[in-house]
């Protein structure tokens, strides 16, 4: 686990980095630069972060001693969060340095603190991995810039290892159909057929017979005998998508299919054995559609063998940008256009975007956006509406209305001018207890004394 210290008098960026990494790496939060040189004498420190306090960095002491301490461990990488402009100190140069100006945002501080963490992971500057695996930012054609997505890699791998049943969940878009096929090409199944078969788009009338295969005359049209898609799986895999959305028969059929190995045909009378390995995915909450009635018990007991969830992009840190590269490149090249850079105001428009559709829809966007483009900057212009205006839709009917009315109680007045300000930064908890000027701790506090986490 990676080993952080953290300069800061007030407890906010720590907040911030445990609520994007949820304790995969340990934070430990230090007042001063003086009680950050007793941690360096206890254990290895690969990052030393520290919040410089408002008012500005350049000339203070903490600036001025970074340099020293870190310079006799190279090991370890400074990062200086400040509310100006990155000074030219080149002392400090020794040493793995990386600056942020804020404000900031908190996915971009994120991204960074994980691409830091990776170089020294990754990298013969940091200290070597110990029983981590160490995985690249692209596998399997799945880009990972964050620790939560090489957690999933990783999952990945370890799921590829044992011939087991795999579930993968996650929302519409997410990439489920890339991590089946990635554990296919990383199992002993990797030189057999894989399958992937989206439930949703086969009829109710008709998926018995695709899944399972029918004899001559089953059905008006069956003029011959077929075998379904675990026949042609045969020793390899399948991948069923959409899974919730099969009818109950068929679920019946699927559970004799992983409990005995066999299957019968429609219209069959003989058992047929099969030797394929099932990989399973849904967009759905399986526990609520399983309470519903909607899906069986027993059989979502025999998928959920190894789960993998994969987040949606908006719980990403650096996904958006990473992507939004990664298809340009991609995009560019297909429909030969000359684009050399993606503009600031660009990137920070689809970095506030929610993606709903989460990569499907980023890549529809940046696909559309390069067709369009007619210089070598993608700019916001070529981008839809829906992200490229400035005022999230509603804002401009939000603000007005003006909710603050004669009448309110001082805390209804508070609330609503918290809801406001977090409205007008796009959920940005750092800037809003800047512009309110209170701290973000005390920011939590009001928020929850309203009922707004």
């Amino acid at each position: 686990m990676s080993n952080v210290v953290l300069i800061e008098k007030r407890d906010e960026i720590r907040q911030l980095l445990e609520k994007h990494f949820a304790g995969r790496f340990a934070i430990e939060r230090v007042p001063t630069l003086r009680a950050a040189q007793k941690k360096f004498k206890d254990s290895d420190i690969q990052l030393l972060i520290w919040n410089a306090p408002s008012g500005g960095a350049k000339g203070s002491e903490p600036i001025d001693s970074l340099p020293h301490l870190t310079k006799y461990f190279p090991k370890t990488a400074a990062l200086i969060i400040a509310d100006c402009e990155e000074p030219d100190f080149l002392g400090i140069r020794e040493t793995s340095y990386y600056w942020i100006r804020s404000p900031f945002e908190e996915t971009e501080l994120a991204a960074l603190v994980e691409r830091i963490l990776d170089r020294q992971a990754f990298s013969g500057d940091g200290p070597e991995p110990t029983s981590e695996i160490a995985v690249p930012i692209e596998f399997e054609g799945i880009l990972a810039v964050s620790l939560i997505m090489r957690s999933v890699i990783q999952q990945i791998i370890e799921a590829a290892a044992e011939d087991i049943p795999v579930l993968i969940t996650g929302e519409t878009g997410t990439g489920k159909d890339l991590v089946a096929a990635a554990i296919h090409k990383r199992s002993k199944r990797k030189d057999a057929p894989y399958l992937p078969v989206n439930m949703g788009a086969i009829s109710s009338e008709l998926i018995a017979s695709e899944l399972f295969g029918h004899e001559k005359g089953a059905y008006t049209g069956a003029i011959e005998a077929r075998g379904g898609y675990f026949e042609q799986a045969q020793g390899g895999t399948i991948f069923l998508d959409e899974i919730t959305t099969m009818d109950e028969k068929t679920q019946v059929s699927l559970l004799r299919v992983l409990e005995t190995k066999t299957l019968r045909r429609v219209r069959g009378d003989k058992d047929i054995k099969v030797n394929v390995r099932v990989i399973a995915a849904s967009n759905e909450n399986v526990e609520e559609v399983v309470k519903a009635g909607r899906f069986r018990e027993d059989l979502y007991y025999r998928l959920d063998v190894f789960r993998i969830h994969l987040p949606p992009l908006r719980e990403r840190p650096g996904g958006v940008s990473l992507l939004t590269d990664h298809f340009v490149a991609r995009f560019d090249e297909l429909y030969s256009r000359s684009i050399r850079v993606v503009s600031p105001e660009t990137y920070r428009l689809l970095r506030r975007y929610q993606w709903p559709g989460n990569v499907r829809e980023l890549k529809n966007v940046i696909q559309r956006a390069v067709l369009l483009a007619k210089s070598a900057e993608l700019t916001p212009d070529l981008l839809p509406l829906r992200i490229s205006e400035r005022e999230p839709a509603g804002e401009t009917d939000r603000n007005r209305h003006f909710p603050l009315q004669v009448g309110m109680s001082l805390a209804d007045v508070e609330k609503e001018f918290i809801k406001m300000t977090l409205a007008s930064v796009s959920g940005n908890k750092m800037k809003a207890s800047s512009i309110l000027g209170i701290s973000r701790r005390a920011l939590y506090n009001k928020l929850k004394r309203f009922g707004l986490l």
